[in-house]
């Protein structure tokens, strides 16, 4: 059998959640629309250097399921810069709240770092689109949904690297050194 939800920690091997009652929601696009129905998954390969936690992400590969694209260029184009502001918020941004952050007046973009071409694989990202399942496939919404594996890809491959799991964002260079020995 394949459950609907089963768990990995780690390196670790999956466990089954137990559960009663389940339901299983209709297969068809009833109530979630076709903008939530898309699939993607990203794998990152990483570098960190072990002196100062500077951290490089040597290359990226996302695997996208949209349904039927109707402008290729617009899906890549969406695909790049969802990566970048997933990479921003996993490595880079942070707003620290009231006094700390712009509570305090004084606080201006200049103090908000997100991610440039220089925190990018740009040469080494590569996004594969299947194609639809059949040819009267309508398209789906991709828009968001290739931010969401990019967070956890990276924060996996800091924990294969480092043995130490984060949960917090960002992850800063100044937090990988401290836990590197």
């Amino acid at each position: 059998d394949i459950d609907a939800l089963a768990v990995r920690r780690g390196g670790a091997k999956f466990a089954r959640l137990d559960r009663s009652n389940v339901k299983y929601p209709p297969t068809d696009l009833n109530k979630s629309g076709p903008t939530h129905s898309s699939l993607c998954g990203t794998l990152v390969r990483i570098e960190i250097e072990r002196a100062t936690g500077a951290l490089r992400i040597a290359k990226a590969y996302s695997v996208l399921e949209c349904g039927q694209v109707l402008v290729p260029e617009v899906v890549l184009g969406q695909a790049q810069g969802a990566f970048a502001m997933s990479v921003g918020f996993t490595l880079l941004e942070s707003l620290p709240p009231y006094e700390d952050g712009p509570g305090n007046g004084k606080w201006n973009l200049g103090q908000y770092v997100i991610a440039r071409g220089s925190d990018l694989p740009l040469h080494d990202f590569e996004v594969e689109v299947l194609p639809p399942i059949d040819s009267d496939e309508r398209p789906k919404g991709m828009a968001e949904v290739v931010m969401m594996p990019v967070a956890p890809a990276l924060l996996n491959a800091i924990y294969d690297a480092t043995g130490h799991r984060f949960r917090s964002l960002p992850v800063t260079q100044a937090m990988i050194k401290g836990v590197l020995k």
